[in-house]
């Protein structure tokens, strides 16, 4: 009898940085935290995977789920600073 591998904590990542990127730019708050966790579930299922790769899999589910997370808080970083050196600069009153 085969034991079957979890992958949970890799769908999981995959599934927060999925919502961080479509709902996060439409609601603020829901991006700002499903982003990080994105990020910091992947890095566990990695770990986990990485420590026994027998009993758990889901690698590039957990890798798409970090690089999403990190994606959106990347732009997310970056709208804030155009939008700040915009300000700065007189361009809204």
């Amino acid at each position: 009898m085969s034991a079957q591998r979890q992958q949970t904590l890799a769908v999981t990542s995959l599934i927060l940085g999925m919502c961080s990127m479509t709902l996060g730019w439409c609601c603020g708050p829901i991006g700002l935290l499903t982003g990080p966790s994105a990020i910091g579930t992947g890095i566990f299922a990695l770990v986990q995977i990485k420590n026994d790769p027998t009993q758990y899999a889901g690698k590039p589910l957990a890798i798409i789920g970090i690089a999403t997370g990190g994606l959106f808080l990347l732009l997310w970083v970056l709208f804030i600073v155009i939008w700040g050196i915009g300000a700065a600069l007189g361009g809204l009153h």
